[in-house]
């Protein structure tokens, strides 16, 4: 029987995915053509001491389409490669950081009214915590809103699908959001503090060296980010960098399978399946009389509304024309 092979209920968890793999081959690219020029060019400079700036740009940028230009100089002779390592970590950081905060406010804004939404997409960037007066915080906040109305379709057809997903780390998203804190804290620092260490990147790069001295290790590769020291400049890695995009990964594998329960995903899903039915009524609405054949129509017909594959394909049907969509 073909399979939707839709491995998320959230189009918007597809699409980051998509992204931080875009993300890593666009950084992968820049990274090794940037290394290489700076190979080339002090390599030209070493063979010819006298090449003036205008020769060089003259045989290595010549015919290209770039406003302003590349200065040669600075960024291939005056620039350490550590430091260009750097300005890659942090380019990572911003855009792993920025990629995570959508993905919350749009899969909230999805299934929460609007100001729970707001709340509840912040909730989602930390770990679990309970305050002095006993009131808890972080992502379980959010999960436990969805669980408020619970749909029993998605809990009985398609969550248990999207909850075995290979990257779903549900037992381990403390230790996980730990990490994420890491670096989206050392992002608000170079924002906020001027790229000096603020206590709470102190707090939490000692969270994160404490996780990972435990056995067994909460990540399949350690963070190794210099200690910290209050209002010193932040020291970003690019490997670590590089492994902030896996654990963003993960948690939203793990947070599309936790708030997918919610009952509103029923709507997210009938709206999904009714474009798809309205854009060609005769081929979805006419099903097959022949079972196997009118079995794979209904697959196909979840497949291109990008819904997850569930493990009935008749309570699905039985569904789908309770709600009109059929």
């Amino acid at each position: 029987m073909p399979s939707s092979k839709t491995p998320f209920l959230f189009t918007a968890t597809q699409s980051v995915a998509d992204q931080l793999g875009e993300m890593s081959s666009f950084l992968l690219a820049n990274y090794t053509g940037l290394r290489e020029l700076c190979w080339q060019v002090r390599g030209f400079q070493h063979a010819f001491p006298s090449v003036t700036v205008a020769e060089m740009k003259k045989k290595f940028l010549a015919g290209l389409p770039m406003p302003g230009g590349i200065d040669l100089k600075r960024t291939c002779i005056d620039t350490t490669w550590a430091e260009h390592e750097r300005a890659f970590a942090k380019w990572l950081l911003f855009e792993v950081c920025s990629l995570y905060e959508g993905w919350a406010e749009k899969v909230c804004s999805d299934i929460f009214p609007s100001m729970r939404a707001e709340v509840n997409a912040k909730q989602l960037q930390f770990p679990a915590s309970v305050r002095r007066n006993g009131t808890r915080t972080g992502y379980v906040v959010a999960v436990a809103d969805a669980n408020a109305s619970r749909s029993t379709l998605i809990v009985q057809e398609f969550y248990p699908r999207l909850k075995a997903h290979p990257l779903n780390r549900w037992t381990k998203a403390d230790e996980h959001l730990i990490a994420y804190r890491l670096f989206k804290e050392c992002r608000n620092a170079l924002i906020h503090s001027d790229g000096t260490t603020t206590q709470e990147v102190v707090d939490y790069h000692s969270r994160v060296m404490t996780l990972q001295s435990a056995t067994p290790k909460p990540f399949r590769h350690l963070f190794t980010m210099p200690l910290p020291v209050l209002g010193q400049p932040i020291q970003l890695v690019l490997r670590d960098c590089i492994l902030l995009g896996t654990v963003v990964h993960r948690l939203i594998v793990t947070f599309d399978a936790a708030l997918s329960v919610s009952s509103r995903c029923e709507s997210i899903l009938a709206n999904r399946l009714r474009a798809v039915v309205a854009a060609d009524k005769s081929k979805w609405r006419l099903l097959p009389i022949d079972p196997i054949r009118h079995a794979q129509r209904l697959h196909r017909l979840l497949a291109a509304a990008k819904i997850p594959e569930p493990r009935n394909i008749v309570n699905v049907e039985v569904w789908m024309k309770a709600t009109g969509v059929l």
